[in-house]
């Protein structure tokens, strides 16, 4: 979506600040806030559909745009001449380098002109960027960027269909689904009933006027190329930048809604009736709540728990609206979701208005000045005139993963990225625990962050293991000759010291920099926990094998860490 960084007045910037400021302590002292507007929908559209791999020649071209997919920035808009803080945080606490060695890896679907190119769909306009997700399944990994996707062998690394246009999931359902490829989408396994869930919202690039609808898959099969059932449900308003998560027989998705293209207006949390569509059912709910935070729209940006271990069906677990305060702040926001499908009216969303803070560290968000005006347009790279790129540091970033402990401890972690003591950008990742079964009483146990050298770590994904072993992978860059931007892993190794943040390694070494493209860099990577071991991760995110203009590439590799059994 296009860049929303209109400057505003240095003394608007200056009362905004000031109003924020006294926010603080109100929303650090008040007891949770519940609101339940909640509203349900049956599907609008629902069909089976024939095997992928044959709707391939039916699909028509989709509607689309070259524009970049920016996401939009509830609380940052360029707003006023405002230094970043000074402060710096406890020093990072950084050990040897990192024990998870890497297994497979090999490239994704890329832009440079060879078998993986993204099906040439902008009337000659390369797409860029691409929002790298991938999910990986019984025997095959599923990757997709933007706006389109590519299935893997697991074992190999060899393609074994694709690289196809996003809206292939949804070829010969009519409707919009079919006829737009919006971006932003998700692809993930669930664990507990092997199957594949595909899922993009439609928000008619490039004009973005209603209506706009959530487009959802899910296979019959462990087969990603196999035939699925398919769903179009509703959404209220601009459905920008989803996330998602699975918890058993329920699929969570968050989404800022900024209403008639007209202005932030909250958080539309929605729950999908799972154990309905595995069996494709088209009476399957959507039961969703817009938390508008009771009009002070603090609430922003949730990232709903995906578990990566089967556990009760209980509450919804989420976090987010880190971006309330300017240059950062002391807390992380919780959320619980209680949905109800034979009584929708009674669903809750509690936390609301931020009044369930969970204290943190301070940090600053990834922002700096660029041309006197506040940006998320911070990271440098070594070739003159490229792209300063764009490190989304006002938002967590996904995913929020869960894994439920055999000790009856839920954990759950989840990284974004902060200004570091210097003066560059590093990723800075939890641990929260809740103790028992069901509890969603969540508390910060650890923090860690990569060290501060002066290299510019972004665009970070983490998960942990059923060892607790976790896995951070991220984009690095500077302005130093031949740091082009690379992909790199760190970690920490169950039983280090807490808040220990093993040394990184490279996974795919950058050959170029990005130019004129926008600054974009991507709306998300994704580390992925291998269900079939719960020890191997999978993670993916993009790199540019040479310097230019939407020529990029993307990678997957697999992690593990050596006592994982």
């Amino acid at each position: 979506m296009e860049k929303n960084d209109r400057p505003i007045l240095w003394f608007v910037a200056v009362l905004v600040l000031s109003l924020m400021s006294a926010y603080a302590p109100r929303a650090a002292a008040q007891q949770p806030k519940v609101i339940s507007n909640a509203f349900s929908n049956t599907p609008m559209r629902f069909d089976v559909s024939p095997p992928l791999g044959s709707l391939v020649s039916l699909a028509p071209t989709a509607n689309s745009s070259s524009v970049p997919h920016t996401p939009r920035k509830p609380k940052i808009h360029g707003s006023g001449q405002v230094s970043p803080s000074e402060r710096a945080a406890a020093p990072a606490l950084i050990g040897a380098q990192v024990t998870a060695t890497q297994g497979l890896g090999f490239a994704g679907v890329d832009q440079i002109g060879d078998a993986l190119d993204c099906p040439d769909e902008f009337n000659g306009h390369d797409p860029v960027p691409p929002d790298t997700n991938a999910a990986v399944g019984d025997s095959q990994v599923v990757q997709w960027v933007n706006i389109c996707y590519a299935v893997f062998n697991k074992s190999t690394g060899v393609l074994i269909a694709g690289p196809f246009e996003g809206t292939n999931f949804w070829s010969g359902f009519g409707g919009p689904c079919e006829a737009n490829n919006d971006g932003d989408p998700i692809i993930q396994w669930d664990k507990v009933n092997h199957r594949w869930l595909a899922a993009q919202n439609v928000f008619n690039t490039p004009v973005y006027n209603p209506p706009y609808y959530t487009c959802v898959a899910v296979s019959q099969t462990a087969d990603a190329t196999g035939s699925y059932f398919r769903y179009q449900f509703p959404q209220p308003g601009f459905p920008d930048y989803p996330k998602w998560g699975k918890k058993g027989n329920v699929y969570y998705q968050t989404q800022n809604n900024f209403g008639n293209n007209d202005g932030f207006e909250g958080v539309t949390v929605c729950a999908y009736q799972a154990n309905l569509m595995l069996k494709g059912n088209s009476k399957a709910q959507q039961v969703c709540i817009v938390d508008d935070s009771n009009g002070t729209l603090f609430d922003d940006s949730m990232l709903p728990a995906d578990d990566d271990s089967p556990g009760p069906n209980n509450a919804e677990v989420l976090l987010g609206a880190i971006d309330n305060f300017l240059p950062g702040d002391t807390h992380v926001y919780e959320y619980v979701f209680k949905v109800n499908f034979d009584n929708p009216g009674i669903s809750t969303l509690e936390g609301v208005d931020g009044s369930m803070p969970i204290s943190v560290p301070a940090f600053d968000l990834a922002i700096c000045v660029q041309g006197g005006f506040l940006s998320t347009d911070c990271v440098p790279q070594p070739t003159p005139g490229a792209d300063t790129l764009d490190t989304l540091g006002d938002r967590l970033m996904y995913r929020l993963a869960h894994f439920s402990g055999s000790n009856g401890i839920q954990h759950y972690v989840v990284t974004h990225s902060v200004n570091d003591s210097s003066g560059a950008v590093g990723q800075r990742w939890y641990e929260f625990r809740a103790k028992g079964l069901g509890s969603t009483n969540l508390y910060l146990y650890q923090t860690g962050q990569t060290p501060a050298d002066g290299e510019y770590r972004w665009m970070g994904s983490a998960a942990m293991d059923k060892r607790g072993d976790i896995a951070l992978g991220y984009s690095r860059s500077s302005a130093t000759s031949g740091d082009y931007p690379s992909i790199y892993y760190a970690g920490q190794t169950a039983g280090d010291p807490l808040g220990t943040t093993e040394s990184e390694v490279l996974i795919k070494q950058g050959g170029g920099s990005q130019i004129n493209s926008v600054d974009r860099w991507g709306d998300y990577s994704s580390m992925a926990l291998d269900g079939a071991d719960s020890c191997t991760f999978w993670y993916t995110t993009e790199y540019y094998p040479l310097d230019g203009t939407r020529v990029w590439a993307t990678w997957i590799a697999s992690l593990r860490f050596p006592n994982c059994q």
